[in-house]
């Protein structure tokens, strides 16, 4: 459910009333978890100095579309522990440096047809 046009919807009268008991009964602690849901999603300073400090890496994840690049940031930071975090950053630059997407976001190669 798009958490932002709940408002306009019910002003239009186009929310049902399941609808709107479905909006009711979600846990906000699990609403805006993903990172198209977030609004600027950024590195922390020490971060971001880390991966530019590795000029390659960061010109790669740079050329990438911002999609990717919001996405690929959402996952480091996303963590719940530091070393996580740290571990995700170290991996994402590692790639980068590749000239490579973290494999979790790489195009999934076509199938081809018999």
């Amino acid at each position: 459910m798009n958490l932002n046009r709940v408002a306009e919807l019910s002003a239009q009268g186009a929310m049902h009333a399941a609808g709107l008991k479905a909006f009711e009964a979600r846990e906000e602690a699990r609403s805006r978890i993903y990172a198209f849901e977030q609004g600027t999603v950024e590195l922390s300073e020490a971060m971001k100095e880390e991966f530019q400090a590795n000029a390659s890496a960061w010109t790669f994840f740079q050329s990438q579309p911002a999609g990717y690049r919001k996405i690929a940031t959402w996952w480091v930071i996303s963590a719940k522990q530091e070393p996580t975090r740290q571990r995700r950053l170290r991996l994402l630059m590692q790639y980068s440096e590749q000239g490579e997407r973290i494999p979790q976001l790489r195009p999934t190669p076509k199938q081809k047809s018999a």
